[in-house]
């Protein structure tokens, strides 16, 4: 035999020999670790369960004790969406109601959804069509934010929630805010007077 023969033998064979132990990995349903490393810290626990292989997309995260396996990272509880938002604010501007919000830090936020109810109790729904982004995605900074509910009519109270995204799709709702247009102001004809002398 040459020597590219050994080669590639023996790669053929270091790869079925990783495939092998990566699918008698996968097949052991809970494997006792006293300490998970990674992530800029030591989670603890006696059990931690693998129900998916390493790398593998799966739709949701596959759970066990107290720690998760999702898409490749080790997470516990979802953490809160990592925003300090300053202010929440809604007022009327002509006939239309404008929504500002002002973050102090926007560590890992994605972007914002706006909902709208037209009483405190009732189920809001959303008026941003897309998400509207975050400015500071990543960063240690905050910013200020408009939208502009020009759908809104007059002499409802109506009541607004700021909805943010986080990175990983979870979201937190702010708010209330309300606002009310004010009746439109009714319109008089006024006709000339005409008088025979």
């Amino acid at each position: 035999m040459n020597r590219r023969t050994i080669i590639s033998l023996l790669g053929t064979l270091l790869a079925t020999l990783a495939l092998a132990v990566g699918v008698a990995l996968a097949q052991s349903p809970v494997t006792d670790w006293a300490v998970i490393a990674g992530g800029g810290g030591p989670s603890t626990g006696t059990d931690v369960a693998l129900k998916d292989t390493l790398g593998q997309p799966i739709i949701g995260p596959a759970g066990g004790g107290n720690v998760s396996l999702g898409a490749g990272y080790w997470y516990g509880a979802a953490p809160a969406t990592a925003v300090t938002l300053h202010s929440f604010t809604a007022a009327v501007q002509g006939q239309a109601i404008v929504l500002t919000w002002e973050t102090a830090l926007e560590v890992d936020v994605l972007g914002f959804h706006v909902y709208r109810a037209e009483a405190p109790a009732a189920e809001p729904t959303r008026l941003t069509p897309a998400l509207l982004p975050a400015h500071q995605t990543g960063g240690t900074g905050g910013s200020a934010y408009t939208y502009v509910d020009e759908t809104a009519a007059p002499d409802i109270t109506y009541t607004y929630w700021l909805e943010v995204v986080d990175l990983s799709g979870g979201a937190t709702r702010y708010g209330p805010v309300s606002a009310m247009l004010p009746p439109a102001a009714p319109h008089h004809l006024y006709l000339p007077l005409v008088a025979k002398t």
